[in-house]
């Protein structure tokens, strides 16, 4: 390649990489924010010099970041993005499907975090985030009496533990690894592990209940060596868990 034509393509990056860091830095002074309009990439164009092929990269990139919707039609244009937590939802799910990070590295990442959570739960944890809790544990029994286990409630516990710590980045990243989660384990336990995993969803409710951070972080610990055991039977089956 001519070492000129190397050189615009070297310009044009960095002024895309410009207006992108101007922009995002707009939304953080709160010159733009939650669902304001974006000027069309032609004033873009203007305001920097530059052709709207510059400023169509930076809001493209912008737009990947999660931080930017485009939306068409006559109202269309580029609006900076409503924080949430579908956003993390969507990097955790892509990191495991396309970013070789696996069952294993979030398992033992769940490990490390969520025993921290249950203490935390048990220390803020209100009156409602307690009848949902009971509300979970009782679908889930009544799905085991009925010989159809619902996994999903039973992983979903975990997201209902996060949010008793009513911290919104918690919730977020949680409820992207219980996501995950319900995938990866979609397959019907047996009423066996069934029953062994909604008494670990009691015990974990009996100590937040009682506000015991430390018996709520012992069990939780507990449940994930439980998991790991799960996790590497299946592997010894041949089930594909990535």
């Amino acid at each position: 390649m001519p070492s000129s034509s190397r050189s615009d393509m070297s310009n044009k990056k960095r002024i895309s990489d410009t207006i992108k860091s101007d922009l995002k830095q707009a939304v953080l002074d709160g010159v733009y924010k939650p669902g304001d309009k974006l000027s069309p990439e032609i004033e873009i164009a203007r305001k920097y010099g530059v052709s709207k092929v510059s400023a169509r990269e930076a809001l493209r990139e912008l737009e990947s970041e999660g931080l930017i919707v485009k939306k068409r039609g006559i109202f269309g244009g580029s609006f900076v993005a409503e924080p949430g937590a579908e956003k993390i939802v969507d990097v955790v799910t892509n990191a495991f499907l396309f970013g070789g990070v696996t069952v294993t590295d979030l398992a033992e990442f769940r490990q490390i975090l969520e025993p921290g959570l249950a203490r935390l739960a048990a220390k803020r944890r209100t009156e409602s985030d307690l009848a949902l809790m009971e509300e979970y544990i009782a679908a889930i029994h009544l799905s085991i009496e009925k010989g159809d286990p619902d996994q999903t409630k039973a992983i979903g516990f975990h997201k209902l533990i996060a949010d008793a710590c009513h911290n919104r980045f918690i919730s977020g990243l949680m409820g992207a690894l219980v996501h995950v989660f319900q995938q990866v384990l979609d397959k019907e336990p047996d009423l066996e592990t069934a029953r062994k995993d909604v008494r670990f969803n009691e015990l974990f409710f009996e100590h937040i209940k009682a506000r015991d951070g430390e018996k709520a972080e012992v069990v939780m610990q507990e449940h994930f060596n439980a998991l790991e055991e799960i996790i590497r039977q299946r592997r010894e089956n041949g089930e594909t868990i990535t």
